[in-house]
């Protein structure tokens, strides 16, 4: 039975990937112009030379890392908190949307924070590197969470996420799937009753908090 269930969410997954059964304008367009794209942007290859050159090639998600730009570029996303930064590589693609992006960094590791400021030595002006949690006294346009990088907690972190996120807004979070403990911290993501609709593509989830949308979720291939 297990497996007969996985093989009809494969197909589904595959079904929402190409677009197929999605209904809502907002999502097919997003997951057939943004998700899943035939463009390229100059940044991709320019991002991939700094991360060479800093030889961070082998510990990059360049996959994840490209998506995230390409959600705060269709969004035009501003004022964004990044939980669990690491060694700045999303970070890299997250400031290259625009000059005027305001990026709060939270990572509580030294060395990979040290890292991080070396490779974003360009963009420092734009970004605030801290190692608490940002006060429910700012809001931001988006979220992105690494439950890898910043495991740490959780419950505190959602409260945040619940506290600052603008209406409109939307967040990213990597790994939902890694392990038990983030399977939870994603369902939990998921009954914030402001969150309308996501985006389950396996490691990555997508949640908006947008009011015009409809309650939904979709599961497809990433």
């Amino acid at each position: 039975m297990k497996n007969i269930n996985n093989i009809f969410r494969f197909i589904h997954r595959r079904r929402h990937a190409a677009g197929f059964g999605v209904h809502s304008p907002f999502a097919f367009n997003l997951i057939l112009d943004t998700i899943h794209t035939p463009h390229s942007y100059y940044i991709y290859e320019e991002n991939r030379r700094k991360i060479d050159k800093a030889g961070l090639k082998k510990q990059a998600n360049i996959k994840y890392a490209e998506l995230i730009f390409r959600l705060i570029n269709r969004f035009n996303s501003k004022n964004i908190l990044e939980i669990g930064s690491g060694l700045g590589i999303s970070t890299l693609y997250i400031s290259a949307h625009s000059k005027q992006t305001s990026i709060v960094c939270v990572e509580q590791d030294e060395d990979k924070s040290r890292t991080a400021q070396s490779l974003l030595a360009e963009k420092l002006g734009n970004i605030i590197f801290k190692n608490v949690l940002p006060t429910k006294r700012n809001s931001f346009d988006a979220i992105i969470w690494d439950l890898m990088e910043y495991p740490l907690q959780q419950e505190d972190t959602l409260d945040v996420i619940y506290s600052t996120m603008r209406s409109d807004g939307f967040m990213v979070v990597n790994h939902i799937n890694k392990g038990e403990k983030n399977k939870e911290t994603w369902q939990k993501i998921l009954k914030l009753d402001t969150l309308t609709m996501s985006f389950d593509l396996g490691e990555v989830g997508i949640g908006f908090f947008k009011p015009s949308l409809p309650n939904l979720n979709y599961d497809l291939y990433f």
